[in-house]
């Protein structure tokens, strides 16, 4: 199916077929791509969202400790 006109012939290139599928398959990895990226990007956020929530607990639970020392 990759395969290029013959010399014979007045049409030179690729065959429409051919292009129209690996410009499906160029979209098709742009797509997936950027759909990784953005995942990626939401669960980091989600991540930094719990440390600091546990960060933030934790520095609660110490000023609750200081606090209750004699």
């Amino acid at each position: 199916m990759w395969v290029q006109h013959q010399n014979g012939t007045k049409r030179q290139g690729w065959l429409l077929p051919d292009a129209l599928l690996a410009l499906s398959i160029v979209a098709l990895t742009m797509t997936t791509a950027q759909h990784v990226l953005l995942t990626t990007e939401h669960l980091a956020q989600q991540r930094q969202e719990q440390l600091t929530q546990a960060r933030y607990r934790h520095d609660q639970a110490l000023l609750a400790w200081a606090e209750a020392q004699p």
